[in-house]
């Protein structure tokens, strides 16, 4: 398990393909940046905001977009409503190649006060939370989602917890895969397996074809973020290390 040490980013943003950024904001506090926020999102941006119509969703889409564009601009030196986007035929988005001179690769994740964006060069790299909601079918969502091999772990689990800490690690860390292939959930999602105990033995991916097995060329880095919440990063095999941000004073 990755356990991060949060920290207070340096003035100056620097990333290498060997390290993985992962900032992380807490909608609770973001009250007054939000405002602020509005002021750099793009047309686009703004029309997709107007079409929420409750006040919770149009905060967390400011918040999301507007961190998205604050650390994107920091690395590249660019001012923040001046970056561009583009999305893949799926939706996945990706700084434009214009501005991209670094090739950073980005994803980003929110689930109920939380935020994450994972950030590397080159690399393909997708990242997922999920909060622990009573809400959620355990037992029916995964028997949708998961793999042969995954339900039988599943079952052996004694307690409840254990199999909703087993679900959540399971989920994250197949939508993370996903994320950074580009690809929805639920597509083939049940023809893929994930070391589901909480410290994997291997950072391993698995697609199951025609009941053959083939690695993926993938590695996979649980996070460690809070009791109440799971999360995952996937990126490519090229060795990489993490490191966490988070900005207490608000300035930005």
């Amino acid at each position: 398990m990755n356990k991060l040490l949060w920290k207070k980013p340096p003035s100056k943003l620097c990333i290498s393909r060997s390290e993985i950024h992962v900032w992380k904001e807490c909608l609770s506090t973001g009250f007054k940046k939000n405002k602020g926020r509005l002021t750099i999102l793009s047309e686009e941006e703004n029309k997709r905001l107007r079409l929420f119509k409750f006040e919770k969703d149009c905060f967390r889409y400011t918040m999301t977009h507007g961190m998205k564009r604050l650390v994107l601009a920091r690395y590249l030196n660019e001012l923040p409503e001046k970056l561009s986007f583009t999305l893949s035929e799926q939706g996945k988005p990706a700084i434009s190649e214009q501005q991209n001179r670094l090739n950073i690769q980005f994803n980003i994740s929110h689930s109920h006060q939380l935020i994450l964006m994972a950030l590397t060069l080159e690399d393909p790299i997708g990242i997922d939370l999920e909060y622990h909601a009573d809400s959620i079918d355990v037992e029916n969502l995964s028997e949708i989602i998961f793999s042969p091999s995954e339900k039988c772990f599943f079952s052996r689990l004694a307690t409840q917890q254990e199999r909703k800490k087993a679900f959540f690690r399971c989920w994250t860390r197949k939508e993370a895969y996903l994320k950074a292939e580009g690809i929805g959930l639920m597509n083939f999602s049940s023809n893929i397996s994930v070391d589901m105990n909480e410290k994997p033995a291997d950072d391993w991916l698995e697609t199951l074809t025609m009941n053959k097995k083939k690695s993926l060329p993938w590695r996979l880095f649980p996070l460690n973020v809070n009791k109440l919440y799971t999360a995952s990063i996937v990126s490519s095999t090229y060795q990489k290390h993490l490191i966490g941000y988070i900005d207490p004073y608000g300035r930005w």
